[in-house]
């Protein structure tokens, strides 16, 4: 094999270093947008939850405790280590974040489809429990097969769409600074934006490789790679 080039050890270094700041970027904000938009809905009151939500109190709850659930266990997923010397732990816990992506698919469903704000935003709901479900059944389905590579990429789509609800959070703050529409007009459009325009760009850091290098790309390589954070060094 030959040895990494100077130059090439740099590039690696620099991309490792940009995954992993973006990750310690989605951490901040995932945290911020749990501790203040979804754990007051584990206090089960009126006041919690609202004129709007509270007749639907039972299917929400349920919806972020599977969300919470979700996201606490697709994280250390990405952690090469993980999978590489703990792997029944790693098995359990594809299991219970797979449970709960179902549960929190089909409460977001039945939420979608009992919305009252507009049909755009209920379609959009709506769809994005079917992309979090049709995700993560091709990843189940992908390692069922024992096709790893794309278990990977298909999990990584997964988790993308499980950051939903943070990318709704922060694309509705933005617009609401900027003044950007009327409330409801900006619920319409996060509902499909979340998590269609994070799936776009997720799909073209698997595909430019292999588009941009053609024949040069290495046939079997695993880009999902790219998207594992480096801790402690590689793994």
């Amino acid at each position: 094999m030959t040895p990494a080039s100077p130059s090439q050890r740099t590039g690696g270094g620099f991309s490792h270093l940009v995954v992993t700041a973006s990750w310690v970027v989605v951490l901040c904000l995932t945290t911020h947008y749990v501790s203040t938009r979804a754990l007051r809905f584990l206090v089960v009151t009126p006041q919690a939850y609202g004129l709007y939500f509270w007749p639907r109190a039972s299917w929400l709850l349920l919806h972020v405790l599977a969300g919470l659930v979700a996201i606490g266990t697709g994280l250390p997923q990405f952690w090469p280590r993980l999978r590489r010397d703990h792997v029944k732990v790693h098995r359990v816990v594809g299991r219970v974040y797979l449970s709960s992506v179902v549960l929190g698919g089909a409460t977001g469903l039945f939420l979608a489809t009992t919305s009252r704000v507009t049909p755009t935003y209920a379609a959009g709901l709506a769809f994005l429990s079917v992309a979090w479900l049709t995700t993560s059944g091709m990843a189940f389905a992908a390692i069922l097969n024992r096709n790893v590579d794309q278990h990977k990429q298909w999990m990584i789509r997964s988790y993308v769409v499980t950051l939903a609800f943070v990318s709704f959070r922060l694309g509705e703050d933005v617009l609401a600074y900027w003044g950007i529409g009327t409330k409801a007009d900006r619920l319409s459009v996060m509902s499909w934006a979340c998590w269609a325009v994070p799936l776009l760009f997720t799909e073209i850091a698997f595909q430019a490789r292999p588009v941009f290098l053609g024949r040069r790309a290495a046939p079997t390589g695993d880009w999902s790679r790219a998207f594992e954070p480096r801790i402690g060094g590689p793994a």
